[in-house]
């Protein structure tokens, strides 16, 4: 049962992150773009190229933060808005990735919705993007947080301080 649970949490994941949420900013960007009549800036050999650089980057965020979550929280990244799709992770994960941010899988997910808007050039996308981080924003700071606040007490709160939210800009442990 443990392992069914834990294919239907990543099948669940996938169809969302990688059909479900990508559609619903391709449709939105495109009926903005249409809609305002935004530009367009698609010159084919550089968008192509410039979404390869932002998918390929925002792929090796998420794929790294993915291995220190199974490796070293041994768990999974399958919880949103306060479910657990899966098991979650048992040990709070601070090295590698999370040591430079404290959501490096939502991090590198945006350079791949980046990507997303690059490859059809379409500045309404960027609207469906932020869109999409406001609402991944909430679910953050009002129910994985928290959460994690539960779970792991003092040691989450401390990580919190040093480390920032999504983008990592400064070194950790300032």
């Amino acid at each position: 049962m443990r392992l069914a649970r834990i294919i239907a949490g990543y099948a669940v994941s996938v169809a969302f992150f990688a059909l479900v949420l990508p559609g619903a900013v391709i449709r939105l960007g495109t009926a903005l773009d249409l809609t305002f009549a935004l530009p367009r800036w698609r010159a084919q050999t550089v968008s192509i190229v410039l979404a390869a650089v932002l998918g390929a980057w925002g792929l090796f965020w998420m794929l790294w933060s993915w291995r220190f979550l199974v490796t070293r929280g041994r768990g999974h990244p399958t919880e949103a808005f306060g479910i657990e799709v899966s098991p979650v992770t048992r040990e709070l994960v601070t090295g590698g990735p999370y040591a430079r941010t404290r959501n490096p899988m939502v991090f590198g997910y945006f350079f791949v919705l980046l990507a997303v808007a690059a490859y059809f050039g379409s500045a309404g996308m960027l609207v469906g993007i932020a869109v999409v981080a406001a609402i991944g924003w909430a679910q953050i700071a009002y129910f994985e947080e928290p959460r994690l606040e539960r779970r792991f007490g003092e040691a989450y709160r401390e990580y919190r301080r040093r480390v920032p939210r999504f983008l990592p800009l400064r070194r950790a442990g300032r």
